[in-house]
């Protein structure tokens, strides 16, 4: 409860006709909750220092993930990453549905029981990767197919396939703003991200991208 403090919190409201109602419920299911000192903490940048972690189960399955540092929130180069995101795609063997380029090679490995695109970004940095899976006794088959997915993306992408990605990520970003509760979130989010209600423009840089930007 310590990091809970006023500074890091938002309350939101969507379809409020009276605002002054609004900040009098607030103070009313709020207002005898004790606010917490905000802390003096001054955040270091994060420091990228890569190398191997390893677990070890019982599953007879094999979970592989190789990720390098990417981009953090507000870098130019965000629209990109969402773009080779796509282009790799996410598919399982158990389920029908799948896309990008992970489809095929599920399609193609009987092994691999799943493969998807990796994007994190924060505040200082970010990571960007492949996740495969698979049976256990294939694990240096699972893990020349993740190779052999991340060095794809450095080969001339057909125009076609860029853009049904471009498609795809504005199809989603569309559907998850489809409901008030989702949009408003998304409000919230962009605030305590960016420190602006909202983000202007963003499809608009994922139609700008590039194949030689990817590359």
């Amino acid at each position: 409860m310590d990091n809970i403090t006023p500074k890091k919190c938002l309350i939101v409201a969507s379809g409020v006709k009276n605002h002054n109602e609004y900040v009098e419920l607030v103070k009313e299911r709020l207002g005898e909750v004790l606010s917490v000192p905000e802390h003096e903490y001054v955040r270091k940048e994060s420091e990228y220092i890569g190398g191997e972690y390893r677990t070890w189960t019982e599953s007879p399955q094999t979970s592989i993930q190789i990720a390098f540092q990417s981009m953090p929130w507000g870098h130019a180069g965000i629209p990109a990453l969402q773009l080779m995101q796509e282009l790799m795609g996410s598919a399982h063997a158990f389920s029908p549905s799948g896309s990008g380029r992970a489809s095929l090679a599920v399609k193609d490995n009987g092994f691999l029981d799943g493969l998807d695109g990796i994007n994190s970004n924060f505040t200082d940095s970010g990571l960007f990767g492949v996740k495969v899976t698979g049976a256990g006794s294939h694990s240096q088959d699972l893990f020349q197919v993740a190779l052999s997915s991340l060095d794809g993306l450095r080969n001339p992408i057909n125009e076609s396939e860029l853009a049904r990605a471009k498609n795809n990520v504005k199809m989603n970003f569309m559907l998850a703003m489809e409901r008030g509760g989702d949009r408003l979130e998304e409000v919230a989010r962009n605030y305590a991200t960016h420190g602006n209600l909202t983000i202007s423009g963003h499809l608009d840089k994922i139609d700008a991208v590039t194949s030689t930007e990817i590359n």
